[in-house]
């Protein structure tokens, strides 16, 4: 069964190879679009409950994610265990990027085990970013949960919170900082795709 969701998650996103600027100010030699994960609902909804089953063990009582897709499998991971969700909203604050509670939303973490979701982690800037907003607020990381992982940046971040991390399918690209970047020296022209504030 697992590869069978693995297969279906690739064929799902849509993939492009090139030069690309992160959310995390990386660069990348692969872009998905991810918003034709959730075409789908009923798929969606399964991937959901094959999430929600391998954290069941966790004991969360909150479930996490940041806007957009994050929180839509956050949601979907909630109603699958009958638990609580919330969503962090991303904002430039000061020209930087940083995730945000609702603040109706901020109180109802802490104290609480919550499960942070993502639709799939690159470098890792929002599960970063929205697990720094719920530590703010007196939340307890019980777990990351993703459908997609592209290098290691999630294990390294779950590792830290001393988490587990639950992922339906992994990609491979290569992501370098600019001064480091293959594709940089190589003339490659840069795509940014991150939106603006």
């Amino acid at each position: 069964m697992t590869d069978r969701i693995e297969r279906a998650l690739r064929q799902a996103v849509a993939a492009e190879r090139g030069h690309f600027r992160y959310e995390s100010g990386h660069h990348g030699d692969l872009w998905l679009d991810l918003d034709l994960l959730f075409l789908d609902a009923a798929r969606m909804r399964g991937w959901a409950a094959a999430l929600a089953g391998r954290a069941a063990g966790l004991a969360a009582e909150i479930v996490c994610g940041p806007l957009a897709g994050g929180a839509f499998l956050a949601q979907s991971i909630a109603a699958e265990l009958g638990l609580g969700f919330v969503h962090a909203e991303r904002r430039v604050e000061d020209g930087a990027v940083r995730y945000r509670l609702p603040a109706p939303l901020a109180a109802a973490v802490a104290g609480r085990r919550v499960l942070v979701a993502d639709d799939a982690i690159n470098a890792g800037s929002a599960l970063g970013l929205t697990l720094t907003e719920l530590l703010r607020h007196g939340a307890v990381p019980a777990g990351v949960a993703c459908l997609l992982t592209l290098g290691e940046a999630a294990g390294r971040i779950a590792a830290v919170q001393g988490v587990p991390l639950l992922a339906l399918a992994a990609l491979e690209r290569g992501m370098w900082r600019p001064e480091d970047c293959p594709l940089c020296a190589a003339g490659v022209p840069l795509v940014d795709r991150v939106p603006g504030p």
